[in-house]
């Protein structure tokens, strides 16, 4: 199950995505407690700051696999974690110093949106140089789990801190976990990617037209990419939008119930990528689309059953995030897997 580990630049991806992980969790708690707090519970807000964080996947996630194809793969990450870095600090000085706005939050949210586009190209892109070909799955989802045990720790501790030492603490810890991240990224050596003298707009241009074409073309990555359309509209809105609200107004569970929730989607999902790692399925194309419609089952089940009487209504609400954590999960890394091989 760990025989990825073994190789050492593996280990520093890991230990990057570890950190990276960790704060992304925590601020999938505190930013939509923010905005809740900044609007006075206005969902409407909430919807816009996560959608203004999709504007820069819209513009520029057609080019982020060009650029991680054709430039160099760990000088992109480095200045993604240094952007990511900068920004950390940037939010947690304006919350800290009690000056923070809506508007701070929405530019925020675009700036980060923008860094994070070219980051999972970059990292995930990295582990068939890295890996053997037979452990690349394994590979995708141990950092899969990595993400998942720290959707479990990030979102737990963020909404304890939230709730007991406050917001701005929460943001000061996330800054110090994306410096340490940039750290880990720097020690990863892995051989340079760059296609010499083809560089340049019009290159790229023309192997994204071609990239494009073959992916039409070509019916698994065809289909990958139909599926995922349908999962990241109807079904990864849950973690940034309805989770918070669900939370905070429906069950009224708070801030520490909200991390709570985020890490029982967390554990499933845990749970999900370790079996994913020890079984390396192969047979695929039946996996993908059933676990999407899982998804959306669970979604719709979780919905319904916080109108049971309490304590139904509670616990099993709380049981059922953790099988839509475990589906999603399933989902991202299989789907990564069938994309780099």
């Amino acid at each position: 199950m760990f025989d990825a580990l073994k190789y050492k630049d593996f280990q520093w991806i890991w230990a990057s995505q570890t950190a990276h992980a960790f704060a992304l969790w925590a601020q999938m708690v505190a930013l939509p407690l923010l905005v809740l707090e900044i609007t006075d519970n206005s969902a409407a807000h909430l919807g816009g700051v996560i959608a203004v964080r999709t504007v820069p996947a819209l513009l520029l996630g057609p080019w982020a696999g060009v650029v991680a194809d054709w430039f160099n793969r760990r000088t992109i990450l480095i200045f993604t974690k240094w952007a990511n870095l900068v920004l950390s600090i940037v939010i947690a000085v304006l919350v800290a110093s009690g000056t923070v706005e809506l508007w701070h939050v929405y530019g925020w949210m675009f700036m980060r949106g923008a860094t994070q586009v070219f980051d999972q190209p970059a990292r995930y892109s990295m582990i068939p140089s890295i890996l053997p070909g037979h452990l690349v799955t394994q590979g995708m989802a141990l950092l899969s789990s990595t993400q998942n045990f720290m959707r479990i720790i990030g979102a737990t501790l963020a909404g304890f801190i939230a709730e007991y030492f406050g917001l701005s603490w929460t943001f000061i810890v996330i800054a110090i976990t994306a410096a340490t991240g940039l750290l880990a990224t720097y020690q990863i050596h892995v051989a340079a990617n760059e296609r010499a003298g083809t560089a340049g707009v019009k290159g790229m241009t023309r192997g994204l037209i071609e990239g494009a074409k073959f992916s039409i073309r070509n019916r698994t990555i065809r289909g990958v990419l139909i599926i995922s359309l349908i999962y990241f509209t109807f079904g990864m809105s849950f973690m940034q939008v309805f989770a918070p609200l669900f939370a905070v107004k429906v069950l009224e569970i708070g801030r520490d119930g909200l991390g709570m929730m985020l890490a029982l989607t967390g554990a499933g999902a845990l749970v999900a990528s370790l079996v994913v790692a020890r079984t390396q399925p192969s047979r695929l194309g039946p996996i993908l689309p059933a676990t999407v419609i899982s998804i959306g089952a669970a979604l719709a089940l979780f919905s319904l059953s916080t109108y049971l009487p309490r304590p139904v209504g509670l616990f099993l609400p709380l049981a059922l995030v953790t099988v839509i954590g475990a589906s999603q999960t399933l989902f991202m890394s299989l789907s990564r897997a069938v994309m780099v091989k």
